[in-house]
């Protein structure tokens, strides 16, 4: 009978390396998806040199306070004019503070629908700690308010960077959003390898670089998984943003979601942003600008649309 130690496989070295690498990384780098992706301090570091331009009177503002999956409150801003039909909820990337939203999505309000603006759990004055597990659920607590306080009509989502992945994966939560427009889209569950095939130069470095990707995307929430939500449905209106020199969130990867999707879509390239990185475009592209008010219009505000 032949020993178990004669049995015992050895696996090359380099094999084994990898194998070490990824468990120091994962022990290491527990709940690094979050750390990657989310950084509630420097929106805070933000808020703190901020000076927020006026808004017109005409605007009511509400401050809406909801309760979260994990029990903790939050607090958003509803903005609303007499005659407002149905409501769009808009959240920002991961390191702007809730007013610096509330300034980058300005041009929506006065339209002949509602403004949410808000923020995740663990930003600005929101109880607990950012995860990016809370995500969805956070926004679906202000989509049940909504539903809540405005019975029978439309809610839509308007999300930019990490905000987007929450807006197309929103759907398998709630019950309908009427539509969603979301910039600088990216998947978190693949956004890592992106990165990697961007970084080719760094070749000699993948035995390391490797491992960190594929934890970044284990510690990423299946929830999250934008490429497989985006298969789920296919009855929602989509209006993709992007600019194809973004170098945060790759134009390749927001491309692919939006050729995936197989509902009503429209991908809306802008003309102007903001160098070096290309992120953010909204704030001084008026032609963009409008395109998206007059889709809210379509799908929210029974009011005739402006011009």
């Amino acid at each position: 009978m032949r020993s178990l130690k004669k049995l015992k496989v050895k696996l090359p070295s380099y094999q084994l390396s990898i194998v070490i690498i990824v468990a120091i990384l994962v022990s290491f780098l527990g709940g690094c998806a979050t750390k990657l992706m989310l950084y509630p301090e420097m929106a805070r570091r933000i808020e703190a040199r901020y000076l927020p331009s006026s808004l017109s009177n005409q605007h009511r503002v509400k401050k809406v306070r909801v309760r979260n999956d994990s029990g903790y409150e939050l607090h958003g801003l509803l903005f609303e004019a007499e005659g407002d039909s149905g409501t769009v909820m808009v959240s920002g990337g991961n390191a702007m503070p809730r007013s610096h939203t509330l300034e980058y999505y300005r041009f929506l309000l006065g339209h002949g629908f509602r403004v949410l603006v808000f923020s995740f759990q663990g930003y600005d004055e929101n109880q607990g700690r950012s995860d990016l597990n809370s995500l969805v659920g956070d926004a679906a607590a202000y989509y049940a308010y909504l539903k809540s306080e405005y019975p029978g009509e439309e809610v839509a989502y308007m999300g930019h960077s990490i905000s987007s992945a929450v807006a197309l994966c929103l759907p398998l939560r709630v019950a309908a959003l009427s539509a969603i427009v979301v910039e600088g889209s990216l998947d978190p569950k693949s956004i890592a390898y992106t990165k990697l095939k961007q970084l080719w130069y760094l070749f000699p470095l993948y035995p390391i670089l490797l491992p960190t990707a594929v934890v970044v995307s284990i510690t990423v929430p299946d929830k999250l998984d934008v490429a497989e939500c985006v298969t789920a449905y296919s009855n929602i209106p989509i209006t993709f943003v992007h600019h194809p020199d973004d170098v945060v969130t790759p134009f390749e990867q927001a491309f692919d979601l939006f050729s995936t999707y197989q509902g009503n879509k429209q991908f809306l390239i802008p003309r102007y942003s903001m160098p070096p990185q290309y992120h953010t475009s909204l704030l001084n592209d008026v032609t963009i600008q409008n395109e998206i008010v007059r889709f809210l219009q379509d799908h929210l505000s029974t009011r005739p649309r402006s011009n």
